[in-house]
């Protein structure tokens, strides 16, 4: 019977004491500071490249070093939660469609905004970059500084790579989400390059563009279609009316009719807003429903393929030449 005493003081000191050292514990790996962010100089073996890129927010041209400005586009165009090794494919593949444009290596560069230069921040027709700040301000305070470093990272640990087919630059396009499979090069933009072949990819199964859904009513629908069509792409009762498509090999529409007249997937992903050309549909007498698999072209790397190939166990290399057929990854000649 003494022990019961002992026994219910040991309880009490649990339940007042306890609770207030987990507290303690959670105050101090909230106040945690985040890491500094490693701004160290980027060197390539490649040594120091400049470029000149026109920044399109700022309406004005800026000299950066290919390195610096590599994290700036990998930044903007790939999420910095991917895994280190799908970041260092994306820093590669960035990398060696900014040199493919470049002036000095005997690119077409940008001619854009009035002036000829070497590449511009428009993801429309280049690549997309953002400032360190603009980085820092979109993610979340807490995880910018290590999104920062890890990205750095990716550059860094990739520094002067390019991927090159035959010894030569590769067109080094790439896409959000394929939807399962890459498309052809031929069945997007006409010229077939043998590295730029369609190939499976299971890797982006289940994830944020894998099928999404849009639904249109039957004035909308004709709405964005008129520009592309002569008659009113909707029946007397309002249904829509599009019907007969001719796919790829990988599922994409290459052409359907809409109204009895041919227009194109593209044409018809443009209209509608479509996150990508392959699509299936279903009409009622009021409405009609998109099923969508998949975010951009289809060519080239698939950005969350490449991040499941990552997660799977593969490094960049591996991921690039996956994507890319007979492609190596070397580093450019100075």
């Amino acid at each position: 019977m003494r022990k019961l005493p002992l026994v219910i003081i040991l309880l009490l000191l649990l339940i007042i004491i306890l609770p207030a050292l987990v507290v303690r514990s959670c105050r101090n790996e909230a106040t945690e500071p985040p890491p500094a962010v490693d701004r160290a100089p980027i060197e390539s073996p490649a040594g120091e490249i400049t470029l000149q890129v026109f920044n399109h927010h700022l309406d004005e041209v800026q000299t950066m070093t290919l390195e610096e400005y590599l994290v700036g586009v990998v930044a903007a165009e790939m999420p910095a939660s991917f895994d280190i090794e799908a970041l260092k494919a994306q820093a590669v593949v960035a990398r060696t469609y900014t040199v493919n444009q470049m002036l000095s290596f005997g690119g077409k560069g940008c001619d854009k905004h009035g002036q000829t230069v070497d590449i511009c921040t428009n993801f429309a027709h280049c690549q997309a970059w953002e400032s360190e700040e603009e980085s820092l301000n979109r993610w979340p305070q807490d995880e910018g500084p290590g999104y920062l470093n890890k990205i750095r990272q990716a550059v860094r640990e990739t520094a002067g790579e390019v991927a090159l087919h035959d010894n030569e630059l590769i067109d080094a396009v790439f896409h959000a989400h394929c939807g399962g499979q890459t498309e052809n090069s031929e069945d997007v933009w006409t010229t077939a390059l043998a590295y730029l072949r369609g190939v499976d990819c299971p890797y982006c199964e289940g994830t944020r563009w894998s099928e999404t859904e849009h639904v249109f009513s039957s004035e909308q629908f004709a709405q964005k279609l008129l520009p592309y069509v002569s008659a009113v792409p909707v029946s007397s009762t309002g249904s829509p009316l599009l019907d007969a498509a001719t796919r790829t090999s990988s599922g994409r529409v290459l052409q359907l009719s809409v109204a009895g007249e041919a227009v194109s997937g593209r044409d018809i992903r443009t209209a509608l807003g479509l996150p990508s050309t392959n699509f299936t549909w279903q009409a009622t007498e009021d409405q009609i429903i998109f099923t969508n698999k998949g975010y951009g072209h289809g060519v080239g790397l698939c950005q969350y393929g490449a991040d499941g190939k990552a997660k799977a166990g593969n490094n960049y290399k591996e991921i690039i030449e996956y994507f890319y057929t007979d492609v190596t990854v070397d580093t450019l000649s100075p």
